[in-house]
């Protein structure tokens, strides 16, 4: 099942908790590369949050450092100073290296996100496009959505997770 793949996305912490969590990190297979910065990376794998292993297994995970001064330089211009340090990691590595899709579950990250000119996807964003992409079954989706909001530690409405199964129920997979 599934034939498309996006090529790039930087990830916050988010997403790898959540997805892993409802066990479907694997769903983070559809980008080409994923890119991780080194303060996101502590926040869930070094804190144990996210196994190590189930990470590697993803066989597209790129590990990557920013030099402080600068990343805090960034946080100054764009006056992001309420955001936590992997988020600022994530939206600089994004300018740094022209990657257009942050996955983040953060409104606040969102929020700097679009006005960086970056798509934020969250990890209920994930699924409808691991759908869309014909990764998972819309059964499969409409589980791990609906496991996103009771297993899960994400903070997501019942109307959110409403919102989500009608919109993935609108799309027709890829073939």
């Amino acid at each position: 099942m599934g034939v498309g793949s996006m090529s790039a996305a930087v990830a916050d912490a988010g997403p790898l908790i959540h997805l892993a969590e409802v066990g479907c990190l694997t769903l983070l297979r559809g980008w080409d590369v994923l890119y991780i910065p080194d303060a996101v990376w502590a926040e869930t794998v070094e804190y144990g949050r996210v196994s190590k292993s189930y990470v590697a297994s993803l066989n597209n995970v790129q590990r990557r450092s920013s030099p402080l001064l600068e990343v805090a330089q960034f946080v100054r211009q764009n006056n992001l100073e309420n955001l936590q340090n992997g988020e600022c990691e994530a939206l600089y590595l994004c300018r740094q290296i022209s990657v257009s899709i942050l996955l983040t579950d953060d409104l606040a990250v969102r929020y700097a996100a679009k006005r960086l000119n970056v798509t934020p996807v969250g990890s209920l964003g994930v699924i409808v496009k691991a759908y869309q992409l014909g990764y998972i079954s819309r059964a499969e989706a409409e589980r791990h959505i609906t496991d996103l909001y009771d297993v899960s530690s994400l903070y997501v409405t019942r109307a959110i997770v409403e919102l989500a199964v009608k919109q993935l129920r609108s799309i027709t997979p890829s073939p």
